[in-house]
């Protein structure tokens, strides 16, 4: 797709890459792939991913990194204005607490092997 310099406007149009969009796969059907390619049924495969997304969040806002073993981890960062002297910063200059996934190296390796294609 041709885009803009948005540093220089002036500048030449170049042509990038865009990813086309594909379906999204709910909760609902990882909990059918799990239960076809295992032995726990959907509703148990279900149960245990509800429960993991209610446990997360609850973790991260404890302050815990989550590592998720061939997956990835996820931890959280604050984001804050600076104050000039240690006394002069109140927790009210926090402004956000953000979440940050690193995939582990298994998962950066299947992606680095990734192939791409042009399409019109």
């Amino acid at each position: 797709m041709e885009r803009v310099n948005p540093i220089d406007l002036a500048a030449p149009k170049k042509f990038f890459p865009v990813k086309q969009a594909q379906e999204e796969l709910t909760l609902r059907d990882f909990a059918k792939r799990i239960s076809r390619e295992s032995t726990v049924s959907t509703m148990d495969a279900m149960a245990v991913l509800e429960g993991l997304l209610q446990i997360i969040p609850d973790e991260i806002a404890n302050g815990k990194i989550i590592k998720l073993g061939d997956f990835g981890t996820f931890r959280s960062t604050l984001s804050a204005e600076g104050a000039d002297t240690a006394p002069e910063f109140t927790v009210s200059k926090i402004k956000s607490l953000n979440v940050r996934f690193r995939p582990a190296r298994e998962f950066r390796n299947l992606l680095a092997n990734v192939k791409y294609e042009q399409v019109s």
